[in-house]
């Protein structure tokens, strides 16, 4: 009864006490930060006093320097009588001035301040506007110094410019005075780069107190002297609380003298600047010190109301403990559970039978790490393992503080721990242990094995692939230019069968691509409006010239009915029947191929488009049917195997009908022939016919309209035959082999359109199409057109998403050039933050 009266006294006692340590803790929070924010824009004051006057030291240098080499510049103007050739000292003043950033003007005057000679022109016809008196004084210096004038304004362009001066000795017995104009925009520029100190002031002034310059700028002050005298103490270089330069407000300020004694740079914060972000924290200290305040009241309030429910509390505690310990008793695996400080906080039998190395141990409060050090122990118990036990706690231990470890554990007797961590809400770690035989363990890492084994398989087909187009553009552009050449008719067969050859290696590597994007799950459909009819037309022109060279009769036969529009992948569509034709006159001798079109509606939206495609080839063995569309399997591939093929093509046109949703199939004859059959679920196209526009021939490119091109390409080949394809076609062209020369040459060269190859060193084609959309002006709407081997729908967005408008495959088809050039140079929406609007292809 004595301890539970006391009890209230002891708990408002600590609250008050905790309100006078609260409330002395402010005061002292908020003077300490007033204190800290003097002192850290003081550090800031004075580091960019300190770079400032660099800057300053380095301008005044370059220009005495700059000055005084003026002889040896202007010696070849110098005629034989003393004077000056105006046109060629005109010409060096010129070129200096392209050299220097800083300066826009040198000039040369005489001792009546008349100009001799100037880099500009309108600096002979108007003049210089310096006072009399400072030429004549500048000029009678007997030791040659630089001299600095007064803000003035100058007569061409009516902006104020600051001008150094020094007097050269052009001839025995002609001493002539040398100025050099510095606009103050960009003096201030120098002296005060971006900063991020708010308030900041600075000042470029004469010994006397005459403003040169002034951030933020005071142009009712300049070349006048400022009010208030510099503080002989600010002159030492520490930061002081003195008047301010322009505003007279209390500031601190820095002083900084140049090389050149009479210039000095002055920089200042007001103090109620420097105190700003501390009265804010002042008044987030005060809110938090009352809320604490009110805080630990209420919790002294909280606690009477507690005092009641902790005993009933503790009862209920202990009954929980009690059934969890009984369901972890019951638990087939085992169980650790430690408390966010890393000790262990239950366990249960099933543990301890798992590792009983551990029961002289482990008790409630013993940290985890005592356990590791015993297994490390018990595990690996030779005096020669230590290195091997050290690196096995480091593992053990760095798993179990993730939170989110999993790992398994060879024990001595052949048993196999498998164990999983995971962090509890309150910061501990609970780990469940299961006992797993060395099959199970065996079983999932050939498993995981096995699928990075595919997945390596499908990444280096497509790397392969991808590589392969480089060289292949070169062989397949380099042999159509030479076709376009004058040769004999044994050379132009030459030539076409390394045409014929490059165009099946071609479609061999197309095949591999789409392989591995159908295995890793990247094949889209780009879904379309499209004519059966002349889909179907346009395949067998393709395949025609080969099945007459063979003496074999190919036709297409339609239903009479056949929708003029369907909506699906045509390109997809037309690589299927293409693979099915071809196949076809290749595996037939003699006799014909025909190809049957027909269909059937499924719904009122929806059509079955059915294609059957027969031969009066040598036809099918019947144990090859089963395999006959799995992937690098042919029905000849024994020895005498008489066609050549990747075993692709087949495999490749089922898994595309299953993406789309229909079926393939086969009938087979010996010796008579073969029929494959395909039936594709297609929608009714809704658009009239007479508005279907063909984007790949819809545009042809004016003939004379000639253009002058950038070309992105890394591969000296490919410039090359870039090169020569664009100068067959009329246009002119200058190559860059990366992005960081793209940007060099479109900043100072005109171009009509950039040709971006993709993948290119240093700086790629995706970086460098974003860096100039971001250029700004007309040559961040330049058209861009990707060249590459990547074609794949999300590759394609990235383009568009960088500033591409069109894009070309490699190898390159003079044809597609064409047409993308063409499309590129129609009138395009204006980019919008530096994205092109792309257009519908």
């Amino acid at each position: 009864m004595v301890v539970r009266k006391r009890l209230p006294i002891a708990i408002w006692s600590a609250v008050f006490a905790f309100v006078a340590a609260t409330v002395g803790a402010t005061m002292a929070l908020i003077s300490i930060g007033r204190h800290d924010a003097l002192s850290e824009s003081e550090g800031r004051v004075v580091r960019f006093a300190s770079g400032a006057e660099a800057a300053l030291n380095r301008t005044l240098i370059a220009a005495d320097v700059l000055l005084a080499d003026m002889h040896e510049v202007l010696q070849p103007a110098i005629a034989a009588d003393g004077g000056i050739e105006q046109t060629l000292a005109e010409r060096l003043l010129r070129g200096i001035i392209r050299r220097n950033l800083l300066l826009r003007d040198i000039a040369v005057l005489d001792e009546r301040g008349q100009v001799l000679a100037s880099a500009r022109s309108e600096t002979q016809r108007l003049g210089v506007p310096l006072p009399e008196r400072f030429i004549r004084e500048t000029l009678a210096q007997q030791i040659p110094v630089l001299a600095i004038s007064a803000p003035l304004l100058n007569f061409a362009t009516s902006e104020r410019a600051l001008y150094f001066a020094r007097p050269v000795q052009l001839t025995p017995g002609r001493r002539v005075l040398v100025i050099a104009e510095a606009p103050l925009s960009l003096v201030t520029t120098i002296l005060v780069p971006a900063s991020d100190i708010p308030g900041l002031v600075v000042t470029l002034e004469r010994d006397d107190g005459q403003l040169l310059a002034s951030v933020p700028a005071l142009d009712a002050q300049l070349g006048n002297r400022l009010p208030s005298p510099l503080p002989a103490a600010l002159l030492s270089g520490p930061a002081i609380q003195a008047s301010g330069r322009l505003d007279g407000a209390l500031s601190i300020l820095v002083a900084r003298p140049s090389v050149y004694r009479s210039v000095r740079i002055v920089a200042g914060i007001p103090v109620s600047a420097a105190l700003s972000e501390w009265r804010d924290d002042r008044q987030q200290i005060v809110s938090v010190a009352i809320a604490f305040i009110a805080l630990i009241t209420g919790a002294g309030a909280a606690v009477h109301w507690q005092l009641g429910r902790l005993t009933r509390a503790r009862r209920q505690i202990a009954q929980a403990k009690s059934v969890m310990d009984r369901a972890l008793a019951s638990m087939a695996d085992g169980f650790l559970l430690c408390d966010a400080s890393d000790c262990v906080v239950v366990w249960n039998e099933r543990y301890l039978e798992m590792f009983p190395w551990l029961r002289e141990v482990i008790a409630v409060g013993v940290s985890f790490e005592v356990f590791v050090n015993v297994a490390a122990r018990a595990l690996m118990p030779n005096e020669q393992d230590e290195a091997q036990r050290q690196a096995w706690r480091t593992m053990r231990l760095s798993l179990h503080r993730s939170g989110y470890g999993m790992y398994e554990q060879e024990l001595a007797n052949g048993s196999v721990i498998h164990v999983i961590e995971r962090r509890t809400p309150d910061g501990g770690v609970v780990s469940v242990f299961r006992d797993i035989t060395a099959a199970e363990r065996e079983l999932a890492r050939a498993t995981k094995a096995a699928d990075a084994a595919n997945r390596a398989k499908s990444q280096f087909l497509a790397t392969m692939s991808h590589e392969i187009r480089t060289p292949l553009n070169g062989v397949l552009g380099m042999n159509g230019l030479l076709l376009k050449t004058s040769l004999t008719e044994q050379q132009r067969e030459y030539a076409k069968t390394i045409r014929s050859s490059g165009q099946s290696l071609l479609a061999l590597v197309n095949d591999i691509l789409d392989l591995s994007k159908i295995e890793a799950g990247r094949l889209e459909l780009v879904v379309t409006e499209f004519d059966p009819r002349q889909l179907l037309n346009d395949m067998v022109a393709s395949i025609s010239t080969r099945a007459q060279e063979k003496g074999l009769a190919l036709a297409v036969q339609f239903m009479t009915d056949l929708p003029n529009l369907l909506k699906g992948d045509d390109g997809r569509l037309h690589q299927v029947l293409f693979n099915l034709v071809d196949n076809a006159v290749k595996f037939t001798e003699q006799g014909s191929v025909e190809i049957d079109v027909a269909h059937r509606a499924l719904d009122a939206t929806r059509v079955e488009l059915s294609v059957a495609v027969r031969d009066t080839g040598f036809g099918i063995e019947p144990e090859v049917v089963p395999t006959l569309f799995e992937r690098f399997t042919q029905a000849d591939s024994g020895i005498a195997r008489r066609h050549g093929g990747s075993g692709l093509g087949l495999a490749i046109s089922r898994e595309l009908v299953d993406l789309m949703g229909g079926r393939i199939g086969v009938e087979t004859n010996i010796g008579k022939g073969s029929t494959f059959r395909i039936a594709m679920p297609l929608e009714l196209g809704q658009s009239p016919r007479s508005e279907v526009v063909d984007t790949q021939t819809d545009v042809e490119i004016d003939p004379i309209q000639r253009l002058r091109i950038l070309v992105a390409e890394d591969n000296e080949v490919n410039q090359l035959v870039v090169g020569a394809v664009l100068a067959q076609l009329g246009h002119s062209c200058d190559m860059a082999g990366d992005g960081f020369e793209v940007l060099a040459m479109i900043k100072v060269g005109e171009y009509d359109l950039v040709l971006m190859d993709i993948q290119m060193p240093g700086m790629d084609g995706v970086t460098a199409a974003r860096q100039i959309r971001g250029l700004g002006g007309a040559v961040a709407q330049i058209p861009i057109v990707a060249v590459t081997a990547n074609a794949t729908v999300e590759e394609r967005e990235a383009y568009v998403t960088a500033g591409m408008i069109e894009h070309v495959s490699k190898p390159l088809v003079t044809s597609e050039l064409t047409r993308a050039i063409a499309r590129a140079m129609l009138p395009q929406a204006p980019t919008v933050d530096g994205v092109a609007a792309s257009k519908p292809t």
